[in-house]
C-alpha cells in the first residue's frame, strides 16, 4: 500500500498546475511544477499541501477576492464532498488537490471574511476544508461563527458537516483551537443544531466534537448528553453514546450511570487466549467466560484493554469496544474475539512482552500477558492461556 502522502505526487500536480493554468492569467504551470517536486519525498501528507499552498500564493493575484473568483472557476462541478469516480480531474479541482486551496483561503482570506468562507464552503463540498477555516477560527472566532452558526441549516451535508468539523478542538491533524479547548461552550450552538441531522456523516463529526470537548470538560459533556438524552430518537442515542465513548472506556462514574452501569457484581470472569506467544501478522483468538454472582439482571459494557509495548520497553494501553451484555441473574455467558496484529499505518508493533485485560463498566476484571515477536515461525507452547479475577 502506497503512503497516504503519495496522494500529492507528480502526476496529481501536474493535473493540479494544467487545472489552474486555464484559469489564472500568467500562471507558470512549469515553474510550478517544478518547485513543487522539490524535496517532495521528505514531505509529509500535510506539508505537501502547506507546501502548494504556499506556491499557490505567490501566483494568485494579491487581491483576495479576485484570486478566490479565480479559485472558484478552477473547482470541479461534482459538489458530493468526495472525488468522482467518473469524471475526468481536467473538468476541475477535487478530492486531495482541494486541500492546498483551503488552506490557502484560511490563511489569506481575514480581511474578507464572507469570501474566504464561502470559498471554503465550495471546498468542502468537493473534499473536505476543516484545516483550512482553522486558520480563521483561530483569528477571528466571533466573526466566522457569525456566518457559520448559518451552515447548520444549509442543504449540502458537507457543509453542515464543517460547521462542527472545522470547529473541532483538538481536531487529528488540524490545528488546535485553544480557545474552543477553554471555553467550549462556543460551539455548543452548533452542536446542538446538528444533533438530529439527517446525515449520519455530520452526527459522527458533532459526537467527534463532544468527544473531543469532554478530554477536558467531561461533566459539560456528560451534562449536554443528559438533557439531550430525554426523548432521544435511536440515531440521537448512537450519537451521544459515541461521544461519551471515551469517559465510558475510562469507567467515568457520571458517564457510566447515564446507561445504568454499574460495579458488576461477577463470581468469575475468565480471560483465556489460545497462544502465549505470537509474530507481528498473526492473530489473537480471546475467550472470556463471565458467571454472575448478582441478585438482578446486570448491563455490562465489555471493554479489551491491550498493553501495546512501546520502544522504550513501558506499556501504552489502547482500549477497544468489545461488546455490551445483558447477564442475567446466576447466569453463566462465554463471548469471543479475534484481535489483529496484522501492520498497519497507525501503530508500531514493537517485540517483547505485552498484556490483555478484560474491562467491565470501567473497571480491570482479568489480564493475561502474552509475547509478540517478528520472527513468523513462532509456535506457541501454550493453548489458552487464561486469568481470572
Amino acid at each position: 500500500m502506497e503512503p497516504i502522502r503519495d496522494v500529492f505526487n507528480q502526476t496529481s500536480i501536474t493535473i493540479f498546475a494544467k487545472t489552474l493554468a486555464k484559469h489564472l492569467p500568467g500562471f507558470d504551470r512549469q515553474a510550478f511544477v517544478s518547485a513543487a517536486l522539490q524535496n517532495l519525498n521528505s514531505r509529509s501528507l500535510m506539508a505537501r499541501s502547506d507546501h502548494l499552498s504556499s506556491l499557490l500564493q505567490e501566483q494568485l493575484p494579491s487581491f483576495f477576492p479576485e484570486a478566490a473568483a479565480l479559485l472558484q472557476n478552477c473547482l470541479h462541478p461534482h459538489c458530493h464532498g468526495y472525488a468522482s469516480a467518473e469524471a475526468s480531474p481536467e473538468l476541475g479541482i477535487q478530492g486531495w488537490l482541494i486541500l492546498p486551496i483551503a488552506d490557502y483561503a484560511g490563511r489569506n482570506g481575514g480581511d474578507h471574511l464572507p469570501i474566504a468562507l464561502d470559498l471554503l464552503a465550495q471546498c468542502t463540498m468537493r473534499f473536505t476544508a476543516e484545516f483550512g477555516i482553522r486558520h480563521l477560527w483561530f483569528s477571528q472566532p466571533d466573526e466566522v461563527m457569525s456566518i457559520v452558526q448559518h451552515w447548520t441549516s444549509h442543504e449540502n451535508e458537507h457543509v453542515r458537516r464543517l460547521a462542527s468539523e472545522g470547529s473541532r478542538p483538538i481536531l487529528p491533524w488540524g490545528k488546535r483551537l485553544p480557545l474552543f479547548i477553554k471555553e467550549p461552550e462556543r460551539t455548543m450552538t452548533i452542536l446542538s443544531a446538528l444533533i438530529d441531522d439527517p446525515s449520519a456523516y455530520v452526527r459522527k463529526s458533532v459526537a467527534n466534537h463532544l468527544n473531543d470537548i469532554a478530554r477536558h470538560h467531561p461533566e459539560l459533556v456528560i451534562d449536554f448528553a443528559q438533557k439531550w438524552l430525554t426523548g432521544a430518537s435511536t440515531a440521537r442515542q448512537r450519537l451521544l453514546r459515541h461521544a461519551l465513548r471515551n469517559l465510558l472506556k475510562k469507567g467515568h462514574p457520571r458517564a457510566l450511570a447515564l446507561y445504568e452501569l454499574s460495579m458488576p457484581v461477577l463470581k468469575h470472569a475468565l480471560l483465556r487466549i489460545d497462544r502465549n506467544q505470537l509474530a507481528v501478522g498473526d492473530s489473537l483468538e480471546v475467550h472470556l467466560e463471565l458467571v454472575s454472582a448478582a441478585t438482578n439482571d446486570q448491563s455490562l459494557r465489555i471493554d479489551l484493554v491491550v498493553y501495546y509495548q512501546r520502544a522504550n520497553g513501558s506499556w501504552h494501553p489502547k482500549v477497544f469496544r468489545w461488546k455490551d451484555l445483558a447477564l442475567p441473574t446466576g447466569s453463566h455467558r462465554e463471548i469471543k474475539k479475534t484481535l489483529s496484529f496484522q501492520p498497519i499505518s497507525t501503530r508500531t508493533y514493537y517485540a517483547g512482552s505485552h498484556r490483555l485485560a478484560v474491562q467491565i463498566n470501567g473497571k480491570i476484571f482479568a489480564s493475561t500477558d502474552f509475547t509478540l515477536t517478528k520472527d513468523s515461525d513462532v509456535i506457541s507452547s501454550n493453548r489458552f492461556e487464561n486469568s481470572s479475577s
